[in-house]
């Protein structure tokens, strides 16, 4: 496997140690080197650094204690692999920072930092797998090349659409990865008010645009082109797809606490919406949808900013 560093003399090499290989001193990297890069003894190059690591999924039992919270490498470490490392530490920072902002701008209890680890956790025990298993099919993948492959004929042919077929099945999931970027949800958040629904399933590379409270905001463009990302305000967001509906009384109980929240119309665009009203969270997932506002608007706020007081779960 290599990789372009500066795209004319910098190159990165990966070498995968063959089931059974433990001793990496046993390994002849020369060797390794010239048959990766397809070249002969004549061939010469220098090697800057190296590393020898083992591949390890770790997630710490927990991402807080008191007032200290981890995010990222330090939270999750699994096999490097297309950014999901990445990925998750800038999720694990989001997530963390409006949680922490809602508690230092006076409007949530110390309490709602434990929304943290109950919601990041299980994510991230969900993506460390998917990455693993990934990753240990594409070495498998890599260790079985049939050995008609350059053969002429059927049996060679038949060989080649199988390898690139298993190599476009693998490469699309590694790096068109919209299931892990879009799909993920919080199905056992404190403040998150949750109406009974199924969230739907997501592979590596697909998933489906839900209002299932948890869930990603879904994203649509308004009318005056702007994306719906960018329209909503910095902190809560009221997606109201029915300007008729008064939604004073939310309004009015998140004045009374302090909670910012903005409404947004968006009369016509509810396409791919459940719910008439959707209530986005600084972090664009759902926290509350429903076709009216709820019998007590305060108990809403109140849970959201994690003054309702329920028992974590993990």
């Amino acid at each position: 496997m290599v990789y372009a560093i500066d795209g004319r003399e910098r190159w990165l090499v990966h070498n995968y140690m063959k089931a059974g290989e433990t001793d990496f001193d046993t390994v002849d990297r020369d060797a390794c080197i010239r048959t990766i890069l397809g070249v002969g003894a004549d061939f010469k190059y220098d090697i800057i650094s190296k590393e020898d690591w083992f591949g390890r999924r770790l997630i710490a039992n927990r991402f807080r204690e008191r007032s200290a919270f981890i995010a990222g490498d330090a939270a999750h470490i699994w096999v490097p692999y297309a950014g999901y490392g990445m990925n998750a530490g800038i999720a694990d920072a989001m997530n963390l920072s409006w949680l922490l902002a809602a508690y230092l701008n006076g409007w949530a209890p110390l309490a709602i930092p434990d929304a943290y680890e109950a919601e990041r956790w299980p994510i991230t025990s969900q993506v460390s797998r998917f990455a693993m298993s990934h990753a240990e099919a594409e070495i498998r993948r890599r260790g079985a090349v049939p050995d008609e492959i350059e053969e002429a004929g059927p049996r060679g042919e038949r060989a080649r659409q199988d390898v690139g077929r298993l190599a476009y099945e693998i490469n699309v999931q590694q790096y068109a990865c919209a299931g892990l970027n879009f799909g993920t949800y919080y199905d056992r958040s404190p403040i998150i008010a949750y109406d009974g629904s199924e969230h739907p399933p997501y592979t590596m590379d697909s998933y489906t645009p839900s209002t299932v409270p948890g869930c990603r905001t879904p994203h649509l463009w308004c009318e005056d082109g702007r994306s719906l990302y960018d329209a909503m305000g910095p902190e809560f967001t009221l997606l109201r797809f029915d300007s008729t509906l008064d939604v004073t009384a939310l309004e009015t109980a998140a004045r009374n606490k302090a909670v910012p929240l903005r409404v947004l119309d968006l009369e016509g665009k509810e396409a791919g919406y459940e719910g008439r009203l959707v209530l986005s969270r600084p972090d664009q997932h759902i926290a509350w949808r429903g076709n009216r506002l709820p019998d007590d608007p305060a108990a809403l706020i109140d849970r959201i900013r994690g003054a309702a007081h329920p028992k974590l779960a993990r």
